[in-house]
C-alpha cells in the first residue's frame, strides 16, 4: 500500500523533476489538514493538563501528610510540612499557591484541596488517596462542609487577586 502511494506520488512530478500545480495543492490540503487536527487536539489538551497538575499537587501534599504520620505520629497542617521538611518550602514567585491542607481533629485526619488553572477544584484524605473533584455538597469524612468550603474560597481569592 505504501509502494502504491509513493507511485501515485511520483506521478505528480513532472519530467523536469519540479513538483507542478497538483503536487503542491495535495501538500498545501495536506498541512492545513495535520495543522487543524493539531490545533483542535491542543485546545482539548491544555485544560486537561491543567487538572492534572492539581491532581499531582494535591497527591503530593497527601504523601507529604502520610510522610508526617509515619514520623511524627500526626497530620499537620501545610506549614508544619514545610517546615518539617516533608514539602520544599513555596516560592512566592512560582505564582499563587493552588493547594491547602488541613487537619482534622488531633491530627487524626487531612484533607487536601487543590484547584486547577480551569478553576475545579480536586480534593484527596488520608481514606480517599486519590485526587477526586470536589463540588460544594462534597463529604469528606474528616472536616465540615464549612471548612472544606473556607479552602476552596481561600484558594480562588488567592488566584483572582
Amino acid at each position: 500500500m505504501l509502494l502504491q502511494f509513493c507511485q501515485k506520488i511520483s506521478s505528480l512530478k513532472s519530467d523536469r523533476g519540479s513538483i507542478n500545480a497538483a503536487g503542491a495543492l495535495v501538500g498545501v490540503v495536506v498541512t492545513s489538514l495535520i495543522g487543524g487536527v493539531a490545533a483542535s487536539s491542543a485546545g482539548n489538551a491544555i485544560p486537561m493538563a491543567h487538572d492534572s497538575a492539581a491532581q499531582q499537587n494535591a497527591a503530593q501534599i497527601a504523601t507529604a501528610q502520610g510522610l508526617a504520620r509515619i514520623m511524627d505520629g500526626t497530620f499537620i497542617d501545610l506549614a508544619g510540612l514545610e517546615s518539617e521538611g516533608y514539602l520544599p518550602p513555596f516560592r512566592a514567585a512560582a505564582g499563587p499557591r493552588r493547594f491547602a491542607t488541613q487537619p482534622g481533629a488531633r491530627g487524626a485526619c487531612f484533607v487536601v484541596v487543590s484547584r486547577s488553572a480551569t478553576g475545579k477544584h480536586f480534593f484527596t484524605t488520608d481514606l480517599i488517596p486519590a485526587p477526586e473533584p470536589l463540588n460544594d455538597d462534597t463529604e469528606t469524612g474528616c472536616l465540615t462542609g464549612n471548612q472544606v468550603q473556607t479552602m476552596m474560597r481561600s484558594l480562588d481569592a488567592a488566584v483572582t487577586s
